[in-house]
């Protein structure tokens, strides 16, 4: 159980930048900025973190489980303690670099220090409560960075996490026993370095298309650098003798389609957390304490359906509780989108539980479908994969459903903005639920057996 406990402390502390999607406008306002530019916060955050994945993932499977742990949680404790003692823009942007790949490395090696200490058979419970530390972390930062901001300052978010960090340090020494490595591989940098830029850069195109439209010129720009990186990247992990991206993973049905699951699940739900915050206020007409409630409610569902979404992979089946999950996530976003300015905050509250419940389901048993039949050796890798996944889920999320929106906002005769926005909005939802049942369903291909113990990875 100190694996978990471990495990689960990364995911936590990590989670718990949740804190700065509330916070933005006392950024904007502290730092004499406008909305725009304070969003390189975000931006820079999201590109590092995405580069990082798969790399560390590799490294770890390299050179040891909690050697990087270790490195990440140091690496992330630092970056916000400096962060917390600034006063202007660019050196926070600056040091959101190291924090991303901070990030980065507790979200892929928490998760796969669970999946090395248990066997298959119990491993989808123990993913499930340790996917469940990442529902507490957000309902952490939701409520207690939006209260630290509005009563303490906006620095607070940042100088609040580092007891969490010294207590994850501390876990992480005593509950992770450390593997030697197998097979004496060693990291291929040269793949790494061009892994880490493709990814970045491509995570920053897509943020880019939200503010320029997706044929602005950075986007563009962007689009072409990671085109011609990519390029050198297929061109190196052909020749490389240990690639950043084990081939015997990609060999897995199993694997490929459960990162995919996990990619398009995210893009569908992270709707909830971008645009909710402005239809909270804006067409309900309600405070901010109403706004932070229903996020908390939400990432409470998270938690619970993350808890109890292991244990029944384990017992059902993952294949059938990953379609599940997307399933009820689906209706939860789909009821959401029928909401109008007149609908009961407690019918709000509910159709918010039943996304988050989904989602939480839905992202324990994708773990556990993914991992289950996982090698040791492969850990860090695969559980890599699906954190970029996530990661590029969120910004594809951001970019996507915002130009839809748009969109339909343009399209609307309507003479008021709120009922323009009321409806692209519901529009945006139904769009976002059928996007995550299409999640879902992409396991259907797979066999239907318990566990999938037909698909292990050679």
């Amino acid at each position: 159980m100190l694996a978990v406990a471990a495990g689960g402390a990364a995911l936590f502390l990590a989670a718990l930048d949740f804190s700065i999607n509330v916070s933005l406008p006392v950024f904007r306002d502290s730092l004499n900025e406008t909305l725009i530019s304070v969003q390189w916060i975000i931006i820079i955050y999201h590109a590092s973190r995405s580069g990082t994945g798969l790399v560390v993932g590799r490294l770890a499977d390299t050179i040891g489980l909690r050697r990087v742990l270790l490195a990440g949680v140091v690496l992330y404790t630092v970056s916000v303690a400096i962060i917390s003692l600034q006063g202007s823009l660019a050196p926070i942007v600056g040091m959101r670099v190291p924090q991303g790949i901070g990030v980065a490395i507790l979200f892929t090696v928490g998760p796969a220090v669970v999946a090395r200490a248990f066997g298959p058979e119990r491993r989808g419970t123990a993913l499930g409560f340790t996917l469940a530390a990442m529902g507490a972390g957000q309902m952490a930062g939701t409520l207690g960075g939006g209260w630290l901001t509005l009563n303490v300052g906006w620095e607070a978010i940042f100088w609040a996490r580092i007891p969490i960090g010294v207590l994850t340090f501390i876990l992480a020494v005593v509950g992770i026993r450390e593997v030697r490595r197998q097979g004496g591989s060693r990291l291929d940098w040269n793949t790494a370095v061009a892994t880490f830029l493709f990814l970045s850069v491509l995570v920053l195109a897509l943020s880019f298309a939200r503010l320029d439209g997706w044929f602005g010129l950075r986007p563009v720009v962007l689009y072409a650098a990671s085109l011609a990186i990519g390029s050198i990247l297929i061109w190196t992990h052909r020749r490389s003798l240990s690639p950043v991206f084990p081939t015997g993973l990609l060999s897995s049905s199993v694997f490929r389609i459960g990162v995919t699951s996990n990619l398009i699940v995210t893009t569908g739900t992270f709707v909830m957390w971008f645009l909710f915050p402005f239809f909270v206020p804006d067409v309900l007409g309600r405070s901010t304490i109403a706004l932070g409630a229903l996020l908390a409610i939400m990432a409470g569902a998270t938690l619970a359906g993350s808890s109890a979404g292991g244990w029944l992979a384990d017992h059902a089946g993952d294949r059938k509780v990953t379609l599940t999950g997307a399933m009820v996530s689906a209706a939860g976003l789909w009821i959401i989108g029928l909401m109008t300015g007149d609908s009961p905050i407690g019918a709000v509250a509910f159709a918010a539980a039943v996304m988050g419940l989904g989602f939480g389901v839905h992202q324990a048993a994708v773990y556990s479908l993914t991992m289950r039949r996982i090698p040791p050796q492969f850990s860090g890798s695969a559980s890599g994969a699906l954190a970029v996944a996530q990661t590029l889920g969120t910004v594809a999320s951001i970019a996507v459903m915002t130009s839809i929106l748009t969109w339909r906002e343009g399209l609307s005769t309507a003479q008021t903005s709120p009922e323009q926005f009321l409806d692209a909005y519901g529009f945006v939802l139904t769009v976002a639920a059928v996007v995550t049942l299409a999640g879902g369903l992409a396991v259907v291909r797979l066999p239907w057996s318990r566990g999938n113990r037909s698909q292990e990875v050679c």
